[in-house]
This record gives C-alpha cells, structure tokens and sequence, in this order.
C-alpha cells in the first residue's frame, strides 16, 4: 500500500488493514492535522462558545468590581472574622509547599 502523504510504500498494521499513512513521524503528524482539519469542518460550531464565555466573565469582572465597592465594610467585617483561619490555612499551605 502507498502513503497517502509521502507515495512511498509501506505494509499497513493488522490492527488497522485500511491505514492510509506510513508510521513515519512526519506522515503521522501530517495526518493528524488532516483529521483535525476535517473535524472542524464537520463541527464549525464547537468553539463558538468560548467567545461567549469570556463576554461573560468580562461582564462579571464588572459586576465583582461594581460589588466589592458598594460593599467594602461589609468585606472589612469579614476579612477581620476570618483573619485567624486564613493565617492558619496560609501557615499550612506554605509548609507543605516548602516541603515538596
């Protein structure tokens, strides 16, 4: 059987008797990108969705922004309640950082 990238001749795997590529590593990686290629054209929508997400997260980094103003004592009260447990989370975390 003939590549169908490089036209050399090659002898398919038996678990796969209707391999088009040699297992060269070029032929392989050029066939990679043809399957890639050609997924995306049969699915043009599946990455839609990402420029939706980051118009979200953007309109709530507004809205954090917008709450943490109109709410600073409210987080100064919390952050003062729970300065404790966070020095000993922070305490813990680092020891077990330094100690990898």
């Amino acid at each position: 059987m003939r590549c169908k990238f490089c036209q050399k001749e090659f002898t398919p795997s038996k678990y796969r008797p209707k391999q088009q590529a040699c297992p060269r590593p070029e032929c392989q990686k050029m066939r990679q990108i043809q399957n890639a290629r050609d997924w995306r054209g049969k699915n043009p929508d599946y990455f839609k969705y990402l420029d939706q997400d980051r118009a979200w997260r953007e309109s709530r980094k507004r809205y954090n922004a917008l709450w943490r103003k109109s709410h600073k004592e409210a987080l100064k009260e919390y952050d003062e309640a729970h300065r404790p447990q966070r020095k000993e989370y922070m305490r813990e975390y680092m020891r077990k950082y330094r100690s990898r």
